[in-house]
């Protein structure tokens, strides 16, 4: 008897021909119709499916929706049963679901279109009433005169439906076949790189591959062998634009463009201050040429040039509406707790004011898709509906990079940007960070804080001393925080400095306990104040900008204080 594990259900499932013994009426789990023909069983429970339904495949490429693979789920995404896109029906079990844009079939809607892997049939042109996505290459189409392909329901630019069957190009000794469906023939739903211009194309849309040895193209390439000219191209553009941006940026800058009140002076040479401990104020990371700073003494202030050019709004997977980059997070001092990688920063900040969102420069800045080394396919950014749980450090989170092959594989922002080797003063290798789970189920302690590693979750380690530690241990909370910077704060009329620690044991003005982590300094009068705990949050509900503010924002105001106070509770 043929035997199916089937990942929607927990028991292995039995193939059976017909139901024997049976009164009521059955429904299938799948596609939640009365169960006829032969079906998939499982003998320890209740569970049924036709036989179809067990055989439909995981990922589809849909006519309906040819902007994103579909991905069948086992039960609506939402908390409530979904809505199919096509037929509008309401159904609580199987869905092919697009967890971009939210997009949902029914597997009755999904089963009435399944164009062929090359597409044999003659496209009609006709003149399309709205705007659509090709099918063939991905792009949009305006309005206006089409192809359509009446038998699979698929939309192509009138270029696209006159592409050549097969083709010979110089650089390939094999002919080219043209496929709608590359991802049949690669095995993924990722982007491979062309044979000829080298470009990331998708396998989820059309292309040229050689049957004899795997060799892709993109659609646009076979019309002539474009390599060495997109190579000169791609020089002559680099050294054109570095030249640009050289003459650019060979002035005075007055910085109110990022809030800050100084001249900034370009520095394109090497130079020692890589190792000098000083941050780009922007991003929070170590600089190095070309970078921009201020010229007035002790200022402090720093800027890669890569942060001066970062767009000033920027539509975001993560949120709905635009996000603004400020210099500063309009908080009590500019130190907010990312919603991406939730890590603290005072960097530059990605800010929607409407819905207090914030998106430190590291996050903002993520690509969509990206290689990481950690998995064997492409990941993808995304806000889920549904939180997912991180596979690096089991945290569940609604922002993450996600496979669209395997659909159990995520990871949160914070874990996709730790970096591959890291230092802590605990040990005086490098240590690098470990994927994948050695020696079984076997814990180790952590070399700081001495707690069990769970032996499931990524960590650091080093080879050296044969020694691990939790990611978030090596880190710390200050890596993306610059400290220095003085804030004039209510609690006191000079300007106070943020520290990381003192070096003596110091009592806080405000309460009069020992200030530990981070701390205010007042350097006139030698007096220190807690930047974190019950202290700061009583002194800060005191504060003229806390008071000014109308309920509903004075709440929302705290809540982003609080967010980046680790230990404030609201007692």
């Amino acid at each position: 008897m043929e035997k199916m594990e089937h990942f929607s259900h927990i028991h292995p499932l039995l193939l059976k021909w017909e139901l024997r013994n049976v009164n009521e009426r059955v429904i299938c789990s799948g596609c939640e119709k009365t169960i006829s023909g032969p079906v998939f069983s499982c003998d320890q429970c209740n569970y049924i499916l036709h036989k179809t339904c067990a055989e439909m495949a995981r990922h589809v490429k849909h006519p309906f929706h040819p902007e994103h693979p579909l991905v069948l789920l086992s039960t609506s995404p939402y908390e409530a049963p979904y809505i199919c896109d096509s037929c509008r029906g309401r159904f609580q079990k199987f869905v092919y679901h697009c967890y971009i844009c939210s997009y949902d079939l029914d597997v009755s809607c999904a089963a009435q279109c399944n164009p062929d892997d090359g597409h044999e049939h003659e496209f009609m042109s006709v003149t399309n009433p709205q705007s659509f996505v090709c099918y063939a290459c991905g792009l949009q189409g305006n309005a206006g005169r089409a192809c359509l392909c009446t038998i699979c329901q698929i939309w192509v630019h009138s270029s696209c439906a006159e592409l050549p069957p097969t083709v010979r190009i110089k650089s390939h000794d094999h002919p080219l076949k043209l496929t709608y469906a590359l991802h049949h023939v690669y095995g993924f739903w990722g982007n491979i790189t062309c044979g000829v211009c080298d470009g990331a194309m998708s396998a989820a849309f059309a292309g040229y591959f050689c049957s004899t040895c795997g060799f892709p193209v993109h659609l646009k390439c076979p019309q002539q062998d474009l390599r060495d000219e997109c190579e000169a191209a791609t020089e002559d553009e680099e050294s054109s634009t570095d030249y640009e941006i050289e003459e650019s940026l060979d002035i005075d800058f007055t910085c109110n463009f990022f809030g800050h009140e100084h001249l900034l002076k370009l520095t394109d040479e090497e130079s020692d201050l890589p190792y000098s401990g000083k941050l780009c104020d922007g991003c929070i990371q170590p600089i190095m040429p070309p970078f921009l700073s201020c010229e007035e003494e002790n200022c402090g202030f720093f800027l890669h040039q890569s942060c001066v050019e970062l767009p000033r709004t920027k539509q975001h997977p993560f949120h709905a509406h635009p996000l603004t980059l400020l210099p500063k997070a309009p908080n009590y001092d500019g130190i907010y707790r990312c919603d991406g990688c939730k890590r603290l920063s005072n960097g530059f900040v990605y800010r929607c004011d409407v819905c207090q969102f914030d998106l430190d420069v590291c996050c903002g800045s993520l690509q969509e898709r990206i290689e990481h080394e950690s998995h064997m396919h492409p990941l993808l950014l995304k806000k889920t509906t549904v939180a997912r749980q991180c596979i690096g450090c089991h945290r569940w989170s609604k922002h993450v990079f996600m496979c669209d092959v395997c659909e159990d594989f995520a990871i949160d922002c914070g874990c996709a940007t730790l970096p591959r080797k890291a230092w802590h003063m605990y040990d005086k290798h490098p240590l690098s960070l470990n994927y994948f789970v050695e020696g079984g189920l076997r814990e180790y302690e952590c070399g700081i804080c001495n707690e069990k590693t769970s032996p499931k979750q990524w960590l650091y380690y080093c080879d050296d001393c044969d020694s691990r530690a939790h990611p978030y241990c090596v880190e710390g909370k200050s890596r993306l925080v610059k400290f220095g910077g003085s804030v004039q704060y209510d609690v006191h009329s000079h300007p106070l400095d943020l520290v990381e620690g003192t070096e003596q044991e110091t009592t806080c003005e405000a309460c009069g306990e020992c200030c530990n982590g981070w701390t205010l300094e007042c350097d006139q009068c030698k007096c220190y104040f807690h930047r974190e705990g019950q202290c700061f949050w009583k002194e800060f509900r005191k504060s003229a900008k806390y008071l000014e503010l109308s309920g509903i924002m004075r709440h929302r105001y705290a809540a982003n204080v609080l967010a980046s106070t680790p230990n404030v509770t609201t007692k």
